[in-house]
Order: C-alpha cells, then sequence, then structure tokens
C-alpha cells in the first residue's frame, strides 16, 4: 500500500458559517472568506468531507466548485444533515422524501470533475482505496450502555433530535436506514484501505461526563462485528463535534468535524492534513 497522504474535514454545516443567499457575488465573495480561514497551508491532492456539507444543495454545490480548484480528487459521504428539509418549500420540493436531496446533491457534485460520492462502494487514489458510505445510529449504546430500552432512546431520539422532524422517509425509520447502510459498508470493507462514514462505530471515546447521556445512542453505531477486519485501516469520521485521533481494534480513527461557530471561540479549525 502506497504512503496515506489525504486531506479531511467533517461537519462544515456550511449555512451556519455563510448565510445561504440568491445574491451571487455576495456569496461568493462570503464563501472565499469562509475557505480563506479552512484552507491547509499546504493543500494534499485529495480533500476527504465525512459528512454534513449543508442544508442547501446550490450552496453546497458552490463551495465544492471552489475547493474542486485546490483539489483534484474530493471524497464526499452523507451526513444526517445532508438529509434535512428545513423548510416547508424545500419539502415540497423533494416530495417529502430526503433521499431526493441527496440524490440531488450526490448528482450535481460529480458532475464536477475529481468529485465522487461514496454510497457503498469505493475509489483508488495514488494507490490508496477509499471506500464507505454515510452509516446511520443503531441506538445500541442506550441499549448496551445503558441498559434502555428501545422505547426509552426512540422517544429521546423524537424529543431532542432534529433528525426525527427535519427527516422524511428512509432515514427516519432508524432500523431500516440502518440495516440498509451496513449491507453497503460490509460490502467493501476488507478490501478498503481508508474508511469513510459519517457515524463512528465505535463508542469507546465518549468522555466520562457525557457516558450517561442517552443521546449518544443516534451519535454512534455498535460496529463490534467489524472490529476483526479493521486493523491496519485508517477510519475518518464526523457526527461528534470534536476532533480526535486515536488507535483502537488496531484502526486509525480520525475525525476532524468543523462543527457550528458557536463551538469555535476564535476562528474555524482547518482542514486536517493527514499522513502515514
Amino acid at each position: 500500500m502506497s504512503p496515506i497522504r489525504f486531506d479531511l474535514i467533517s461537519d462544515i454545516h456550511l449555512d451556519f458559517w455563510v448565510e445561504n443567499s440568491s445574491n451571487h457575488l455576495k456569496q461568493d465573495k462570503r464563501l472565499d472568506t469562509f475557505l480563506n480561514t479552512i484552507m491547509p497551508e499546504i493543500p494534499s491532492k485529495t480533500l476527504v468531507i465525512a459528512g454534513d456539507l449543508g442544508h442547501y444543495n446550490k450552496q453546497n454545490y458552490r463551495l465544492l466548485e471552489k475547493l474542486n480548484k485546490f483539489y483534484k480528487h474530493i471524497l464526499l459521504v452523507p451526513g444526517n444533515h445532508d438529509y434535512y428539509l428545513i423548510s416547508k418549500s424545500i419539502k415540497n420540493k423533494y416530495k417529502r422524501n430526503s433521499i431526493n436531496r441527496f440524490l440531488e446533491m450526490k448528482l450535481m457534485a460529480e458532475q464536477l470533475s475529481g468529485i465522487h460520492f461514496l454510497d457503498g462502494d469505493q475509489i483508488e487514489v495514488d494507490g490508496i482505496v477509499f471506500g464507505g458510505c454515510g452509516m446511520w445510529y443503531d441506538f445500541e449504546y442506550g441499549l448496551q450502555q445503558l441498559n434502555e430500552t428501545w422505547d426509552r432512546v426512540f422517544d429521546n431520539w423524537q424529543s431532542i433530535s432534529n433528525d426525527s422532524v427535519l427527516i422524511e422517509g428512509l432515514p427516519r425509520r432508524v432500523e431500516a436506514m440502518f440495516m440498509e447502510e451496513k449491507v453497503k459498508l460490509k460490502k467493501i470493507l476488507n478490501s478498503t484501505d481508508v474508511l469513510v462514514t459519517h457515524i463512528s462505530p465505535d463508542w469507546s471515546k465518549v468522555p466520562k461526563d457525557k457516558a450517561t447521556e442517552l443521546f449518544n445512542s443516534y451519535y454512534y453505531f455498535d460496529g463490534k462485528d467489524l472490529f476483526p477486519d479493521i486493523r491496519g485501516r485508517t477510519w475518518c469520521f464526523g457526527h461528534v463535534h470534536r476532533r480526535i485521533e486515536y488507535i483502537n481494534h488496531g484502526c486509525r480513527f480520525i475525525n476532524a468535524s468543523l462543527g457550528y461557530p458557536d463551538e469555535n471561540k476564535n476562528l474555524p479549525q482547518k482542514i486536517l492534513n493527514v499522513t502515514q
């Protein structure tokens, strides 16, 4: 396997940083300012975005156009926010089906040279095989770690998670969405050097002060059955807005999330250079 070198970010949540506007000149200026704050000094040839671009496909597309000038390859997976339908008009546009919004974003992005959404498939770049999908949560943290019932976890998800309000269609059906995504992931697991998902399979690094919180149930999935097959690989993820890098199960886990402006006390963190 060739030496690993790529750039990584997730959870950009673009419209929180750059106001979505029909004024293209104003929007372009704001996007350029935003990019200047997050671009690394020396970009790699490849950028991986581990989910959660933003809520507006046209704005996301414009960002990808600009990033495409810096990167030969841009690889993405969808995050939960990439399924959000945040207004009545948007719900009507996509016929109250969040998958339709993702498929439109995928089609738009892949019209640009070198941009590829990983959705249960792989791409080889300079001898490195990247593969993945968005994945989904399975509520197992609450069931296994907190000994809660499915109904209790589901009620908590419905009461405090925006996913339960702003997502329509399959992703709202947690069990079905999880199983569909896991089939995609298992298909490419054994032949992938760098795995990319939005949701992490490993909850071992949940901070102690958060360990009893039920919301962890929809921030991770139970990946124990996958762990024997991930030794020697790199696994990129997001969803949790906490940058972290560690080794577990012989696998290198990396989260390079950006997150929301109010989570960044100063300037937003830069896209991360990953090397090995």
